[in-house]
């Protein structure tokens, strides 16, 4: 009997897909500025550091920060400077964790993205010394958003902390998915932190009110577990096409029914404008997409 999520079946990519085309390019132009303040006149370092950032190779999908933007404009708020501080930091704290993530002693990745990671432009050493520097001018941006920089940057450490990002990577390390209980929760969070931070740092820069950005900061944690788990639908149907995958995944189950509940926390914000909603329900389903295997579930 096939599942019915009626939030999800009724949302479209489409209006996030617009904003999207309308916003990225102001995105890259502030990146661009800010690997320029950033260099060190050492082609090295500097090829390394603009590669890692997507500048001048190939960049990612952006959505992380596009999504921090988009909350703002489904919250009414203009996107001004501060927004895109808060857009920047995301971007160079997701860097950072990839070009951590890649290293040999973490998952040992030679490329990302086509191109070559980090470490195998400059070595372990200068990629986590990359990774340090991208992390202190995150917090550097959040600080320069005026008075709510020090809460920002306080709940960018919690986000990229033992409590968040890096805890859930050492979980990852040790236990991975058969992670239980408390350490299954951590283990999540280095998927969900920063999503949820991004849409809260926006939500907080707009004058959301408190009770507002609790329904808005689930949203952005459960879409950051919604969209790991259609990454894991995606990996899995990769193997279906040489035969190594005989039934479907747990994921192919969770992800709609996770992305349905972020849908629902949507619609308990009164904050958001009366585009609002169907801008950031489209995000959700633009960003995690459930190909066919979930589909049949």
């Amino acid at each position: 009997m096939r599942t019915t999520h009626p939030r999800l079946e009724r949302a479209t990519p489409d209006a996030f897909g617009r904003f999207a085309s309308r916003r990225r390019a102001d995105f890259q132009a502030e990146l661009e500025r800010e690997i320029g303040s950033l260099r060190l006149d050492f082609p090295g370092v500097d090829n390394a550091l603009a590669t890692a950032l997507g500048v001048g190779a190939t960049p990612g999908r952006r959505w992380r920060p596009l999504l921090a933007l988009a909350t703002a404009e489904a919250l009414g708020a203009d996107v001004d400077e501060r927004l895109f501080h808060v857009a920047l930091a995301v971007e160079m704290t997701h860097t950072a964790s990839l070009v951590l993530d890649d290293l040999p002693c973490m998952d040992d990745d030679a490329e990302r993205r086509g191109e070559p990671s980090t470490h195998r432009l400059i070595g372990a050493g200068g990629a986590v010394l990359i990774a340090i520097g991208l992390l202190a001018r995150a917090a550097e941006l959040l600080g320069d958003t005026g008075p709510a920089g020090g809460e920002l940057a306080r709940s960018w450490g919690y986000t990229f902390g033992l409590a968040g990002m890096s805890g859930g990577q050492v979980v990852d390390l040790s236990s991975g998915a058969n992670a239980r209980g408390a350490m299954r929760r951590l283990y999540r969070r280095k998927s969900t932190a920063l999503v949820a931070f991004a849409v809260d740092a926006a939500a907080r820069l707009s004058s959301c009110p408190e009770v507002e950005r609790d329904a808005l900061e689930g949203y952005g944690r459960d879409l950051g577990w919604a969209y790991q788990l259609a990454d894991d639908v995606a990996d899995r149907l990769e193997d279906a096409e040489t035969g190594r995958m005989t039934q479907p995944s747990r994921a192919s189950r969770m992800g709609p029914r996770v992305l349905e509940r972020a849908l629902g926390r949507l619609e308990r914000s009164r904050s958001l404008c009366d585009d609002g909603y169907e801008l950031l329900a489209s995000a959700a389903v633009a960003v995690a997409h459930f190909p066919t295997e979930a589909a049949r579930c």
